[in-house]
């Protein structure tokens, strides 16, 4: 959340090489930042860019909010995708561990502009490298996705159980020191029993920003395995 395509340029110019690299805001993110963040968005950009863009099905990269959204994609259509790698979000906001993200988007929703502007500039310097903190806050954003993220993710059943069903490959890699959204790892990768675990040392969430070079190594390697040439397409 608050990102955009924009963070994945230097991990595509490396990827480029080898995989037809294709880039995505979300709605309510960067140059979709005046479209509503809803389900039903999602799922229409999605599906536009593999059938008219990609082509056939892909390996999606999900980062954090991210990760939810294609972990939703590819339970609904798995015959769309081809493989998953999820970063940061292996997380389910129920009980105790909604209260941090609810208290903040209650904060987003009732603080002057002005204030809450000056909130996300404080959580964006402490936990992004300072490289990436002018580009990512010239990136347009939507406050209101805040609280329309907060309405899904209540209103539905937990990421757990949605990506259960899920049998194709994949990955999961995490900041090691990410440590609230690693709190369900083990139970993501039991209930996914293909799914492999990939540790970023000495991260935190922002994982692919800390170790740009690592975390595209990362995808390249689970990509060349995904994409083999003796692997069924299916």
């Amino acid at each position: 959340m608050r990102l955009g395509r924009e963070i994945w340029v230097p991990h595509a110019r490396v990827l480029a090489a080898r995989y037809h690299v294709v880039t995505l805001d979300l709605p309510g993110h960067g140059s979709l930042a005046g479209v509503p963040f809803t389900e039903e968005r999602l799922d229409e950009l999605l599906s536009d860019v593999i059938d008219n863009v990609v082509g056939s099905p892909p390996l999606i990269i999900g980062y954090s909010l991210g990760g939810f959204v294609a972990m939703r994609y590819a339970s609904l259509f798995p015959e769309r995708t081809r493989a998953l790698l999820l970063a940061g979000c292996t997380l389910d906001f129920e009980s105790w561990k909604w209260w941090p993200y609810g208290a903040g988007v209650r904060l987003t929703q009732i603080l002057p502009n002005a204030w809450a502007e000056s909130l996300m500039h404080l959580s964006l310097a402490v936990t992004l490298p300072r490289a990436w903190l002018g580009p990512i806050e010239a990136i347009p954003f939507d406050r209101d996705v805040f609280a329309k993220t907060s309405a899904i993710v209540r209103s539905k059943r937990r990421a757990i159980d949605e990506i259960a069903s899920y049998s194709k490959p994949v990955l999961v890699v995490n900041g090691q020191y990410d440590v609230f959204f690693r709190l369900d790892e083990r139970r993501f990768l039991h209930r996914l029993p293909q799914a492999r675990l990939r540790i970023v040392p000495g991260t935190t969430h922002t994982a692919p920003l800390q170790r740009v070079e690592d975390f595209t190594a990362v995808v390249d390697e689970f990509a060349q395995r995904v994409f083999s040439p003796g692997r069924p397409r299916a």
